[in-house]
């Protein structure tokens, strides 16, 4: 199966959230309980992470033996305290891994420090963490997604070999709180 992009980088991301976990699940062999990976998606109303979500569900569904996936996500993108709510939702669920497309580069952050000091292993997809915060806090997570400074600059060149002199442009911020639209 040819899982697009978003899939394709989700599917990164569960294999090593899942690969993250198998040696708990070695060392407590005697116990039949497959590690909980959840996944909390930035936005469930965007088609790009339905999709993510749905590279997610596949790649589970391909190695339902190994894990169990829990998916989740906020219904707005900038619904931070909501994905914190969810994020300490898992904690208390005692899932093994979290796989993360977090709302604010920064504040979940320290809901993230929560999880690892849980003994929860993270990792970061999409929008990468605050680099300076995860130091503040003494968290290395790794952060599986595309360069997107690379991939607007691309698209930066592309546009203008295309436009002339006093062609309009319109640009498009995201989430002003993410790394990615900063």
């Amino acid at each position: 199966m040819k899982l697009p992009f978003a899939g394709r980088l989700l599917a990164v991301a569960m294999f090593a959230a899942v690969t993250a976990v198998m040696p708990l699940s070695i060392v407590y062999a005697q116990t039949p309980e497959k590690p909980k990976v959840a996944l909390v998606m930035k936005s469930l109303a965007n088609e790009f992470f339905l999709t993510m979500e749905d590279g997610a569900k596949a790649y589970q569904k391909e190695h339902a033996t190994e894990f169990d996936l829990i998916s989740n996500g906020i219904k707005d993108e900038s619904d931070t305290s909501a994905q914190i709510r969810i994020v300490e939702q898992m904690i208390a669920s005692n899932v093994n891994a979290l796989v993360i497309a977090p709302a604010d580069s920064k504040a979940l952050v320290p809901v993230l420090k929560k999880a690892t000091d849980a003994g929860i292993k993270v990792v970061n997809i999409d929008n990468q963490l605050d680099v300076d915060v995860l130091k503040s806090k003494s968290l290395q997570i790794p952060f599986v997604g595309p360069d997107n400074r690379k991939g607007a600059k691309l698209v930066g060149d592309y546009l203008a070999k295309k436009l002339t002199a006093g062609d309009e442009v319109g640009i498009i911020e995201g989430v002003s709180t993410t790394n990615n639209a900063q």
